[in-house]
């Protein structure tokens, strides 16, 4: 069982449906595509400050693709994944990738809460470069996405839509020119 799992994260994507509890910790949500091994039971997350995965803590999640982890605002954490079979023989991790918690709006300064809204709808605002086009993207289970508007440069985004859900996850995507 050597298959590799790649999480549903990457350079370039900006995932919502964060929670932020008393300034401290975020709940930050990952999501995977499952494995297409048939004798797949479960998955491991495992989770560092260290790129290199050293320390690591290991969550084991049972046979489901996406986790909420409350983790401390103001590190960096990097993350990888693993499946394993009902022996608990474990696969190889997937790619490593890692966010900033708690410090995505301020940190990167591009992303902005839309406000005055009516009730029902979800909005944001993103500054973007000039010249590249981002994609919005909404989810109800990490795992499917659907385009919902595709934009250049600065832009406003509104979600009329959004009270049809019980959850909805946003993310923008950068398409390189």
């Amino acid at each position: 069982m050597r298959e590799i799992l790649i999480l549903l994260a990457m350079a370039g994507v900006l995932l919502f449906g964060a929670e932020t509890r008393a300034d401290t910790y975020s709940t930050v949500t990952l999501g995977w595509n499952p494995s297409t091994s048939s004798g797949v039971t479960g998955y491991y997350i495992y989770y560092s400050t260290n790129s290199d995965l050293s320390d690591s803590t290991c969550v084991p999640v049972g046979n489901v693709t996406n986790v909420s982890l409350s983790l401390p605002n103001g590190q960096t954490f990097y993350f990888a994944a693993s499946s394993h079979d009902s022996s608990y023989d474990e696969s190889g991790l997937s790619s490593e990738i890692s966010a900033a918690i708690g410090t995505v709006t301020q940190a990167a300064g591009l992303l902005s809460a839309a406000v005055g809204l009516p009730a029902g709808q979800f909005g944001f605002a993103l500054t973007g470069a000039a010249n590249t086009q981002y994609i919005v993207q909404a989810s109800t289970d990490l795992v499917h996405w659907v385009a919902l508007q595709t934009n250049t440069g600065s832009f406003q985004f509104v979600d009329s839509n959004a009270s049809q859900y019980s959850r909805r996850f946003y993310r923008t995507v950068s398409i390189s020119n």
